[in-house]
């Protein structure tokens, strides 16, 4: 068969609810690496945190991560910057709505305006957080953002803030109901998928990807197959070609069993 680029999404379906890998999908993808395979997790997450998910299933799987600003290829990073008009005019947006708040990340570091998740930091040891008072403390430091997220439980102040955001040098989407996904113009997970496989010398048509939010939604769409998992919103499932067992059960392990005829 063909060499095949796969890429997973992490939470919601790579994980279980339990925030655990299944032995089936560990046992899949050293199935398929040691076959020649290229696989990939693809994630909204930090370098430094989406890496360790990469490293759990083995050391051949590379990393995109930042929603496709940041991916590893053959050993090198590839970064892309958030525009600092689009930076300054999230820290006004927030300013204007308090209840929104922000992380603006780098691949190692989360730097938030408006509060640290204390639960958020335990969950992620590998991440650096630090507060930032304000556009001007985060310029001082000079560090490369290359994605943020906003976030909110008033969802008529991140309407307005996602309205107000439209016309600066970004993209917005989300994962939630409850945040706005920051991330460079022309930047996303599908991006990244067609520059990895033109790359890796993989055609398009052989590449398959897993997901479940709605920022997975472009690269389901642009992978030669694209599989939701069932905990999937209506709108995510309504775009995929296929659609498996939820993140609890062995979807992804059958999935790839019966494709590539383990």
């Amino acid at each position: 068969m063909e060499k095949h680029l796969i890429l997973f999404d992490i939470d919601g379906t790579l994980l279980t609810d339990q925030r655990t890998i299944l032995p089936a999908t560990v046992k899949v993808v050293n199935q398929l690496t040691d076959l020649g395979h290229a696989v990939y997790i693809a994630s909204g997450r930090l370098l430094v945190s989406a890496s360790t998910y990469a490293a759990k299933l083995n050391n051949q799987v590379q990393t995109i991560a930042s929603n496709g600003s940041v991916y590893t290829l053959n050993g090198t990073i590839v970064k892309n910057q958030l525009a600092d008009a689009a930076i300054k005019a999230c820290f006004l947006a927030c300013q204007k709505y308090p209840s929104v708040k922000m992380r603006l990340f780098s691949t190692t570091t989360a730097y938030c305006f408006g509060h640290v998740d204390e639960k958020l930091k335990k969950m992620a040891p590998e991440i650096t957080f630090i507060d930032i008072a304000s556009y001007g403390a985060l310029k001082q430091k000079g560090v490369y953002i290359t994605n943020g997220i906003l976030f909110s439980e008033n969802l008529t102040d991140l309407s307005h803030v996602k309205a107000y955001l439209s016309s600066y040098p970004l993209d917005l989407s989300s994962s939630n109901l409850y945040n706005i996904e920051l991330i460079p113009k022309g930047r996303s997970k599908a991006q990244a998928l067609l520059e990895v496989a033109e790359n890796l010398q993989i055609q398009v048509k052989n590449t398959i990807a897993f997901g479940n939010g709605e920022n997975d939604i472009e690269m389901l769409q642009t992978a030669g197959t694209g599989v939701a998992m069932q905990n999937s919103p209506q709108q995510v499932l309504d775009r995929a070609d296929e659609i498996i067992t939820s993140n609890n059960e062995d979807g992804i392990a059958q999935f790839l069993r019966h494709y590539f005829g383990l």
